[in-house]
């Protein structure tokens, strides 16, 4: 649930206040980024690599991120103490701001808010049994950007609750990419299998990896052929929302012994200790 205060274009505002313009070119044409952040004990998770990415998202869609590293992550702070909490989701985003003829955009003047929101976690014993993914053949716009072409992944969501599936995995081409709000990973005769191109680099996909290298256990950035489920031993996804979630089921097909695998819980149990050092 969004909090009562955000911040936009350097004020914190009322949440309820009307702050963008109706012709703003994020909602006539859906053109804009973001990024989703979260806090563990008062501390934004991996905060350098989220402001990195977020700065990468906008120069892919011509955008400028015109506020300092430090100085937004000073702003992010003083948003959340005065929405009265320790601990919330973060979401910074940015449109082009006011349209042009209703197609063009002023890259100097564009939109840039940061929500404050509830952090959602999980049900807990999703960890332990494992989930449901559910396949949908299609590929985002400019992947490598966290941009606001969410279509796809709003319609589905009746259909993925209908087929008891907790997320959405995009294949293209035989292909394997990442899901919908997430990035996909498969545990093979012991080493780490995930794609590399054509999809979003998660901040929570890149910590697996580094916990997976520390562990001594290989990690391989390739292509996944939709094929190769049918022999893998192990399935999860990573998100900020996330996590490492266990994956036992993909469409009608049972993943491995249909249970979380060791490799899985292991990483899972290393990713819980990281969260608690912050």
């Amino acid at each position: 649930m969004l909090k009562k205060y955000i911040w936009i274009n350097g004020k914190i505002e009322p949440a309820d206040k009307p702050v963008v313009l109706i012709n703003d070119i994020g909602f006539l044409r859906g053109y804009g980024i973001f990024d989703f952040m979260r806090t563990y004990n008062g501390k934004i998770f991996r905060y350098p690599e989220h402001y990195k990415r977020f700065v990468n998202s906008a120069k892919l869609l011509d955008l400028k991120v015109a506020v300092k590293e430090k100085d937004l992550e000073q702003i992010i702070y003083k948003l959340i103490k005065k929405n009265g909490l320790q601990d919330a989701s973060v979401r910074l985003l940015m449109t082009g701001g006011p349209a042009i003829n209703g197609i063009l955009f002023n890259p100097a003047t564009p939109t840039f808010a940061i929500l404050i929101e509830d952090i959602y976690d999980l049900p807990a014993k999703l960890f332990k049994t494992g989930a449901k993914l559910m396949t949908f053949d299609y590929q985002r716009l400019i992947p490598e950007a966290k941009n606001l072409n969410y279509i796809w992944a709003v319609k589905l969501q009746e259909e993925k609750k209908k087929r008891g599936a907790i997320e959405i995995l995009y294949t293209s081409n035989g292909e394997i990419l990442e899901c919908s709000t997430s990035n996909f990973f498969l545990v093979k005769k012991g080493k780490l299998i995930t794609t590399k191109a054509g999809i979003l680099h998660g901040i929570t996909r890149q910590a697996v990896i580094e916990l997976t290298k520390k562990l001594k256990l290989e990690v391989i950035e390739r292509p996944i052929k939709v094929s190769e489920l049918k022999t893998t031993d192990e399935v999860f996804i990573t998100a900020t929302n996330k996590n490492i979630l266990p994956i036992v089921k993909i469409d009608s097909l049972k993943i491995g012994s249909g249970v979380p695998g060791p490799i899985t819980k292991t990483l899972l149990t290393k990713f819980e200790e990281l969260i608690k050092r912050y």
